[in-house]
């Protein structure tokens, strides 16, 4: 019997790295120099990571990606922005990124073995939302972490808001606009996102 908490990645050795990775590393090497020499300590990647030129990073934050994760793109680029010096994106190991946006003003955490589709994730309103925000320059903005726990999946179009934290094992649906937090082991959907129903143990551990 395999060992079922494997990860599942095309790209990971230990299940099924095709001919051709070589290539694909030396491909996604160069498409990371121009980012290396522009962030230079504040980008961290670890082993095996594979892109394409569909991805983008900038901002004036820190990015640090885990082990193993494929931000092989296909329609939408997959998006890494920090809007502050003191804001982080961290990204678990075995993570695909299939066209997200992260926009972090403070943290983003996505966990280990997570699909992120073409969804969007802030920690930030961007604006404020005060009474007085047309005519007060300092009016407060919202600003709060967002914690992704392991093994979530994020579908196409959906929106993950400020300040949620969602369980691990969990899926977001399509278009879902996730406002509050998420427990683990349960699919939501909707807007604003609602628990549709749970996912049983034996699924979530097949």
């Amino acid at each position: 019997m395999g060992d079922k908490s494997r990860p599942i990645s095309i790209f990971h050795p230990r299940i099924n790295k095709p001919r051709f990775y070589p290539l694909l590393r030396i491909f996604t090497e160069i498409i990371l120099l121009r980012y290396r020499l522009t962030m230079r300590g504040r980008l961290r990647i670890g082993r095996g990571f594979i892109c394409n030129q569909r991805l983008r990073i900038s901002g004036p934050g820190k990015v640090v990606i885990g082990d193993w994760v494929n931000a092989w793109a296909h329609q939408e680029p997959t998006m890494l922005i920090t809007a502050d010096k003191e804001a982080k994106i961290i990204i678990g190991n075995n993570v695909r990124l299939n066209g997200p946006t992260l926009i972090a003003s403070r943290q983003i955490e996505i966990g280990d073995l997570c699909i992120l589709g073409s969804a969007v994730v802030f920690d930030t309103d961007f604006h404020s939302v005060h009474k007085d925000r047309s005519t007060n320059r300092d009016a407060p903005v919202r600003k709060s972490p967002i914690k992704i726990g392991k093994n979530v999946w994020l579908a196409g179009q959906c929106a993950v808001l400020p300040g949620v934290h969602i369980g691990d094992d969990s899926v977001v649906g399509f278009r879902a606009v996730v406002t509050k937090d998420v427990p683990a082991g349960v699919i939501v959907a909707g807007n604003p996102a609602r628990v549709v129903r749970e996912i049983s143990e034996e699924s979530r551990h097949s």
